[in-house]
């Protein structure tokens, strides 16, 4: 009696412990191929036992499978492939894997919009300029309104000097900047205006340093493209052409920053003949 009992034993052991020996995990050596690989790390994970590893800088890798396993070779720069862990490889002990680069094709970016000729006397020329606008604005409509005199941020983006960006006038304040901006459209019974005596400005000189003083250098050399030894002569041909009565007459600051653009582009086409 005891006998059978022990053979019942045994049996029963035979059966339960065969299959574990069956499923012992086996060490499997592999190598990857692709472009660029000792640059890149490749993820082998054991997608059914959760365990992984990466690949070295030849390509190589070890990971413990079982038959049916399940192993998927992942990298940012590869597509994903996954294998199946077969008894034939288990036999085998290596296995080769082959991965291909995964290229992600940018859209087509359309700029046609863009039609600057890198000319700034021409691309200014074509800048369309409104010339009438609505009066029917009021301040409460205009909203984050933002002026160069509050960005103190060296990381800032650049000046736009060919559309016009300078610094402030010197002695300008943000009232200031509003009234030269908005002058033109806001009904204000008292615009900013340039209110000089005529016969004072007769005298070149005099013209000189009140435009020195209403506007800095860069404005001459970069948003009119006047050379810097000849600022003073611009404003000379400036004057002989009707500079004098722009500023006497009651214009804001605008109208004399559009004379001098236009007088501008007629001094640098005579000077290049």
């Amino acid at each position: 009696m005891k006998k059978e009992t022990y053979l019942k034993v045994i049996t029963l052991l035979l059966v339960t412990v065969s299959p574990l020996f069956a499923q012992e995990s086996t060490q499997l050596k592999g190598t990857i191929s692709a472009p660029y690989l000792e640059e890149a790390s490749v993820h082998i994970i054991n997608s059914t036992q959760k365990t992984g590893t990466v690949n070295s800088g030849s390509g190589s890798f070890q990971i413990l499978v079982r038959e049916n396993d399940e192993l998927l070779f992942s990298s940012i720069q590869y597509k994903n492939v996954t294998v199946l862990i077969t008894p034939e490889i288990i036999k085998k002990g290596v296995l080769d894997v082959v991965l291909v680069e995964d290229l992600n094709v940018l859209d087509e970016v359309n700029i046609s919009n863009i039609n600057l000729s890198g000319n700034i006397n021409t691309d200014i020329a074509q800048i369309p300029i409104v010339r009438d606008m609505p009066v029917n604005i009021k301040f409460g409509d205009i909203k984050n309104m933002r002026f160069e005199s509050d960005i103190n941020d060296p990381q800032s983006a650049p000046l736009n000097l060919a559309l016009g960006q300078r610094p402030g006038l010197p002695g300008a304040d943000i009232l200031g900047l509003i009234g030269l901006i908005f002058s033109p459209i806001l009904p204000d019974s008292k615009p900013a205006e340039i209110k000089l005596d005529l016969n004072k400005y007769k005298n070149n000189s005099d013209i000189i340093a009140q435009l020195r003083e209403l506007f800095d250098e860069k404005f001459f050399t970069e948003t009119l493209a006047i050379k810097k030894d000849f600022i003073d002569e611009f404003i000379y041909y400036a004057n002989d052409n009707g500079l004098g009565l722009i500023l006497v007459k009651r214009q804001n600051k605008l109208a004399l920053v559009e004379f001098l653009i236009e007088q501008s582009k007629i001094y640098n086409l005579e000077k290049l003949d």
